[in-house]
């Protein structure tokens, strides 16, 4: 999940929940805080177009992504971190979902066009 980054929470005004991982450790996860920094405008603009692609199809981004990943042929499991209920429901939730021909390319080609976007 990219730190949180792919569930969209981190975009908001507030810079995402005060009780998030990222927000409550600011400073303690140096590798991760520079790799997944908004202020990249290659990773925001990735991330931007799969949470778009999560809107148009009515599910949450978090609940794409995970799907995403289920759905993938090479993959065997998924491993989150989830620290509320809530996202333990989510991901619950996205293992139910089975993603059409038409998300999966469009997943596709938001990857095509930024293949590392935090490298």
């Amino acid at each position: 999940m990219a730190m949180g980054i792919l569930s969209g929470k981190y975009f908001s005004t507030d810079a995402g929940p005060n009780d998030a991982r990222f927000n409550i450790y600011k400073g303690n996860y140096s590798e991760g805080e520079s790799r997944y920094n908004l202020s990249n405008p290659i990773l925001k603009a990735a991330v931007l177009e799969y949470i778009g692609i999560a809107k148009k199809y009515g599910i949450s981004p978090a609940c794409l992504a995970i799907a995403f990943v289920l759905g993938h042929p090479l993959i065997g499991s998924v491993v989150f971190g989830a620290t509320k209920t809530s996202q333990l429901k989510e991901v619950l939730e996205a293992s139910k979902i089975h993603l059409s021909v038409e998300i999966v390319d469009e997943i596709n080609k938001v990857h095509a066009t930024y293949p590392n976007p935090c490298p």
